[in-house]
């Protein structure tokens, strides 16, 4: 496949490391950048404050499931958060810090960083998917929520470990629960329900254009009749592009494509709505 579908998907050289090494220092600039910009704290505190920044889903979501989690499991998660912190702050004339400040520096670890959470998405879908599916409820063939809510939860655990409860979802869905809800919905019901009316139509709606889009992608004939490779592609394409256009330097944090669909459908009702609670203006009483 071409460049940008091995990306997504992860199939170059030292993918994992490189991923890993993008996510700990996306998480070290988010803590220097923010709550040690001033570089007051110590820097054992923020090093596990830029650890946990970047890693709380892969540090606590696995215990939900009773497995180990990947900051214990693999070696190479906490040695990239010792190499990402040290690159961000501890090199010769602050370099790191200054270059993963620029425009080039911020797509480099947005991207890649991106690419790792579209590896969560898939990965621990897969992983609830083959949990479960031996034991669907009696009203589908298929378990539905769990391998759509685990990768979901993967995304959060930062907001909810630093936020809490109330203070991470007081002011609406989080973009990282849309992200993951949406990605992990569309991601589980075309890679996983064989049998299911919803999966079933959506391969069946969708598979024309699957295989002529995944030839575009350089596919061979094998990978582009891979539903799942399919699957795993469109939700790593649809994730990095929402990164880039998030980024401050383009649409910023706040733009989601689900709110701004809800209020292109939502406005005529919002303005039927405020046109009934205007009063009616009351007459002028006549002098005689």
């Amino acid at each position: 496949m071409n460049l940008l579908a091995n990306l997504v998907t992860m199939s170059f050289p030292y993918s994992t490391e490189l991923v890993c090494l993008a996510m700990a220092i996306q998480g070290s600039m988010a803590v220097r950048n923010g709550a040690n910009k001033s570089r007051s704290m110590h820097w054992f505190h923020a090093f596990f404050k830029s650890t946990l920044t970047a890693y709380a889903g892969a540090t606590f979501t696995n215990i939900f499931m009773g497995r180990p989690t990947a900051m214990f499991a693999n070696d190479i998660f906490f040695g990239a958060c010792l190499l990402g912190y040290a690159l961000v702050n501890f090199l010769p004339l602050d370099l790191g810090y200054h270059f993963f400040n620029t425009f080039p520096g911020e797509v480099f670890h947005t991207v890649l960083s991106q690419v790792f959470r579209v590896g969560g998405v898939t990965g621990f879908s897969d992983a609830a998917y083959g949990v479960f599916k031996d034991s669907p409820s009696p009203y589908y063939p298929t378990p539905i929520f769990g391998p759509i809510l685990f990768p979901a939860a993967l995304g959060n655990m930062g907001g909810f470990f630093f936020e809490g409860f109330d203070g991470y979802l007081s002011k609406g869905m989080p973009w990282l629960f849309q992200q993951g809800l949406s990605c992990s919905t569309f991601y589980h019901f075309y890679a996983h329900d064989l049998e299911g009316i919803v999966g079933v139509t959506l391969r069946g709606v969708l598979n024309p254009v699957a295989v002529k889009f995944m030839v575009l992608m350089g596919a061979n004939e094998e990978e582009s009749q891979d539903d799942v490779l399919f699957a795993k592609v469109s939700v790593g394409m649809f994730m990095v592009a929402m990164a880039i256009v998030r980024m401050p330097q383009f649409m910023g944090p706040k733009f989601s494509p689900f709110s701004l669909v809800y209020n292109v459908l939502a406005y005529p009702l919002k303005k039927k709505s405020k046109k009934e609670h205007i009063a009616p203006r009351k007459g002028k009483k006549k002098t005689q």
